[in-house]
């Protein structure tokens, strides 16, 4: 069925999922997310993941079908220089329960920073302690955190950096994980982009388990990975295994494979170059319009900004809302009981994919740090959202400066021409439809 044939039909069918289909779209075109886990999906990977392939699932049985899955763990093994790899979850969330069940047992104790995972741990029965940042200093001290560790016993240790904008000493996490006899877990969220084009330093050789989202800033589908040293390898295997997630389909591990291909390229690494100079000049911009920054600054695509006294986040949120500027409110846990610190969790991922640069970045700054100043009056937001609305009104949902052209490539992936018309006309039908979506010639 052609393209616009198939969406009129849609439309006539059933046009409650249509008009929803249309609000997802010009919210997509019109607004600009700061939010860390929004980003477009890479055009090959959603082509793979809408394509014939969606029709077949993993048979661990058919040589066929495990081929994919298994070009598909090289690459990561590849890419992150791991020593295991498991690809079959379809969200973080479940592969952090694999790992809770594979490594844990019930009523064991998890050290864990900014209490990461427990969210993840309904029906699980485990004693949670926190560490965080220092709060006059912003920054993690590690001799505090190696004190608490002996004082604790954890057999588990946990660092997620969904909230921290600086490096990370994985190295020095793996010493206090190590002297109380802890297995070390590092989730890098959204931070897995910029460790696979070498630009932050990875925890792979360090850590016992390393876990990511494949979405996000590495452009792929929804869906988790998990890493491992070979030595809990089996444990997490077996937990795979009891935990059902035997089946996994094909389109997915496709688009996650292409994703991974992508991931690999020169053209990524730039995109990566360009997501941490935005998120620097976003920082920048911010400060020099009296925004305060939590941990100083950034290293990373993540940007804390503090509101200012009497600001409170959640209306912050819903006024950036009104203006075109989706963002995430949060509350930073400390190393000190009791005390947190209120941010905005921004990121120059999705930003950067939409073709944004320096400038652009500063001029988002500007038009933040006066929401977060003070409350501002409908006049003052009217003006703001025409700032925004000039910023992104031609930006593309996926640049095609990140597109990676394989096509020279002689390792082809996905050979259309072998199959039949039919299919190749159905190939190139879907194509240019994506062509339209992402608005690229």
């Amino acid at each position: 069925m052609e393209t616009e044939s198939l969406l009129n039909h849609l439309k006539g069918f059933d046009a409650e999922i249509f008009e929803l289909l249309q609000e997802e779209i010009r919210q997509q075109r019109y607004t600009l997310s700061l939010i860390p886990t929004v980003n477009a999906m890479s055009p090959l990977a959603a082509y793979l993941e809408g394509s014939l392939l969606t029709n077949s699932t993993i048979d661990r049985c058919g040589g066929r079908v495990s081929a994919i899955e298994e070009l598909v763990r090289a690459r990561v093994r590849e890419l992150f220089g791991s020593e295991h790899a498991i690809v079959r979850f379809g969200s973080l969330a479940a592969a952090s329960r694999v790992v809770f069940l594979g490594l844990l047992q019930q009523g064991d104790r998890v050290l864990s920073f900014n209490r990461r995972k427990e969210e993840h741990c309904a029906g699980l029965n485990y004693a949670f302690e926190n560490f965080g940042i220092d709060p006059a200093a912003q920054q993690v001290d590690w001799n505090a955190v190696t004190e608490l560790a002996q004082r604790v016993k954890p057999k588990l240790i946990v660092f997620s950096p969904v909230s921290y904008p600086r490096i990370p000493n994985y190295e020095k996490l793996a010493e206090v994980a190590r002297a109380v006899g802890a297995y070390l877990w590092v989730d890098i969220g959204q931070s897995v982009g910029l460790i696979a084009a070498g630009l932050l330093p990875s925890p792979v050789a360090h850590a016992d388990v390393v876990t990511f989202p494949t979405n996000d800033s590495l452009h792929g589908p929804d869906g988790a990975v998990v890493l491992c040293k070979e030595a809990v390898a089996g444990k997490l295997d077996m937990s795979v295994e009891n935990t059902g997630h035997s089946a996994l389909h094909m389109n997915h591990l496709a688009a996650l494979g292409i994703a991974l291909h992508e991931a690999a390229s020169p053209t990524f690494k730039a995109y990566g170059r360009q997501v941490v100079a935005n998120a620097k000049a976003l920082a920048a911009s911010l400060e020099q319009n009296g925004t305060k920054l939590l941990c100083g600054g950034t290293d990373t695509h993540l940007v804390l900004a503090a509101p200012a006294a009497g600001v409170r986040l959640v209306d912050t949120a819903h006024r950036l809302a009104r203006i075109g500027l989706r963002v995430k409110p949060d509350v930073v846990p400390t190393m000190t009981d009791g005390t947190t610190l209120d941010a905005l969790r921004l990121s120059s991922l999705n930003p950067t994919t939409r073709a944004l640069k320096e400038e652009d970045m500063a001029a988002v700054g500007r038009i933040l740090a006066k929401v977060l100043a003070a409350v501002p009056s409908d006049e003052t937001l009217e003006t703001l959202r025409q700032e925004v609305a000039a910023l992104i009104v031609n930006k593309p949902i996926f640049s095609n400066e990140w597109y990676v052209d394989v096509s020279a490539d002689d390792s082809t992936f996905y050979d259309e021409t072998s199959a039949g018309a039919v299919h190749e006309h159905v190939a190139r039908a879907r194509m240019s439809t994506i062509k339209k979506l992402f608005r690229w010639k």
